[in-house]
């Protein structure tokens, strides 16, 4: 699970938003953000199977939700 791992950044392609970048052993391998239709998971393609650890991604979800969305 080590290899696994994500942080919160800036995307300089979208007003330097808040955004929640996924990490497959140092490298970005997806992208949670707020977008008008709600939170999105943009996963990049990759040359090889991955398998992501279900309760992780689950924990990390919910922590995405709570400090990328904001209430109106």
């Amino acid at each position: 699970m080590r290899e696994w791992t994500a942080d919160f950044g800036n995307d300089p392609d979208d007003d330097y938003n808040l955004v929640l970048i996924i990490y497959y052993k140092d490298e970005d391998v997806a992208l949670i953000k707020q977008t008008s239709q709600g939170l999105t998971l943009t996963w990049y393609p990759q040359e090889k199977l991955l398998s992501i650890p279900v309760e992780w991604l689950s924990k990390l979800l919910m922590e995405a939700k709570r400090s990328l969305t904001e209430e109106v």
